[in-house]
């Protein structure tokens, strides 16, 4: 009988000491997260209010990958854009002067000119960020344009026979007229723009600017009309290149109000897709908070249950050693 005390008593012990180690278990994932270990138990059982609300986070967590995402497709294409604006702005003012220095070896570098800054634009124009091609539509995985020594190629061709300003601005408008050469042959990217991305329940960004957008194209004819003007295939006389460079020049001074008005445009897509941000990441705050009542902890007072299991556990520990090393001599 006294065996059977013995292994009752022991079993006893084992049980609370797996209970208390157990409850410190439970109540150390309290005290480090702030929230309950068992959801459910929690509330009863009813757990409708915390799904719900772990359903809107999961919502918001997308909402915030997205609008992060298009912050940084926005804020790219509005450097490309800058920079093609700049380059293009500070070019034709060189141009529109090239009437007053008649000198074939000037007039021979405003060309070249033309044609370095026609070759920063397609770079612009080509321009990834995290791997994906900002102005090639749907095939963020490609150049959305050819080199500059293939597309001057494909200018040579077009213009061939020209002698006069009328024959190269024909040629340059039937290049890059749509369905032309330039949309077929040196746009290398997708006629299918980015589907909207969605910001919020409610609000969707349209981030789709391609290499083939009229308002680009405006810039790029006439840098591809004056870097053809001293192209040593074309052979033209110095008083035909004065006109075409010319004219390039006042086309490209024309094509600024154009390409502010684009990238005004997606200034204020950049706006509101901060805007959204701003709100959705209010409303993930709040959300949080609202799930914080429902299975959260007041950590001091978890802290303080958690030093009195503790103290209990030791407590059973210093029983236990002392049962196991109970002996006939000691008791005597």
């Amino acid at each position: 009988m006294e065996a059977v005390g013995d292994m009752a008593r022991a079993l006893v012990l084992r049980t609370n000491q797996v209970r208390l180690r157990e409850e410190m278990d439970k109540l150390a994932v309290e005290v480090s997260t702030g929230l309950v270990r068992d959801s459910a138990s929690h509330l009863g059982g009813d757990t409708t209010s915390l799904l719900a609300i772990d359903r809107s986070l999961e919502r918001l967590e997308t909402y915030r990958v997205n609008t992060t995402e298009a912050t940084y497709i926005t804020t790219a294409m509005q450097t490309a854009l800058s920079e093609i604006q700049t380059r293009s702005e500070n070019l034709s003012q060189t141009l529109i002067s090239s009437e007053l220095t008649p000198n074939s070896s000037l007039l021979n570098t405003m060309s070249d000119d033309a044609r370095n800054s026609l070759g920063q634009v397609l770079n612009g124009l080509n321009r990834s960020v995290a791997g994906r091609t900002l102005f090639s539509g749907t095939a963020t995985d490609r150049y959305a344009v050819q080199d500059l020594e293939d597309m001057m190629a494909d200018l040579r061709i077009a213009a061939a026979g020209a002698t006069t300003l009328a024959d190269v601005e024909a040629a340059i408008d039937t290049f890059f007229t749509t369905g032309g050469t330039f949309d077929t042959v040196t746009y290398l990217g997708s006629d299918t723009g980015l589907a909207p991305m969605v910001l919020s329940d409610t609000e969707s960004a349209n981030v789709d600017i391609r290499a083939t957008d009229p308002d680009l194209k405006a810039v790029l004819k006439p840098l591809a009309m004056a870097a053809l003007a001293s192209d040593a295939a074309m052979s033209f006389t110095s008083d035909v290149k004065v006109a075409i460079l010319k004219e390039a020049g006042t086309d490209l001074l024309g094509a600024q109000q154009n390409l502010v008005e684009l990238r005004a445009g997606l200034g204020a897509l950049e706006a509101r897709i901060e805007e959204t941000a701003t709100r959705n990441s209010s409303e993930t705050t709040a959300i949080k908070l609202a799930r914080l009542e429902l299975v959260g902890t007041d950590q001091y007072e978890t802290a303080a249950r958690y030093e009195s299991v503790r103290g209990q556990l030791e407590s059973l520990y210093a029983i236990t050693a002392r049962s196991q090393r109970l002996s006939l001599a000691e008791y005597l």
